[in-house]
């Protein structure tokens, strides 16, 4: 079928050469075998297959470590009801005791035998008391 435009200009070279190429074109054109489009759509199946799963991974652990951090055992730090004076320290701190830089006779540690001098003007010679040391510090005398 004649175009209007072909009716006007029926020698165009690049128009003529158009028409011959799409000929072509028509007579070579098939159809793609079944075979290669189930081959693309299995593809593409095992694509989205694919990203779904890593998506679920990714959702399944950042779940479970939110779970675990919420539902750890550790206990929260309590709050003191009452702000603490500067007068009183602090419950962490330690104050060491006073030292005393005199001496005084303490009781002898548990488990160890004292023995006394002998009073004044007593003799050494004759029978001593037995001295014992009692569990809590005690000494006691026992007489002759």
């Amino acid at each position: 079928m004649l175009d209007p435009q072909d009716a006007q200009d029926p020698q165009d070279p690049l128009r003529a050469m158009f028409r011959q190429a799409a000929a072509a074109g028509q007579a070579r054109a098939r159809a793609v075998p079944v075979a290669r489009i189930a081959e693309r759509a299995r593809r593409a199946h095992r694509r989205r297959v694919a990203l779904v799963a890593g998506a679920a991974c990714v959702l399944l652990a950042g779940g479970g470590a939110t779970a675990g951090a919420l539902l750890s055992d550790a206990p929260t730090p309590v709050v003191p009801a009452v702000s603490p004076s500067a007068d009183l320290p602090s419950p962490g701190e330690t104050t060491a005791p006073p030292s005393s830089t005199t001496t005084e006779p303490g009781p002898p540690p548990p488990g160890s035998t004292t023995t006394e001098p002998p009073p004044p003007g007593s003799t050494t010679g004759g029978p001593s008391s037995a001295t014992t040391t009692q569990p809590p510090g005690r000494v006691t005398t026992s007489p002759p």
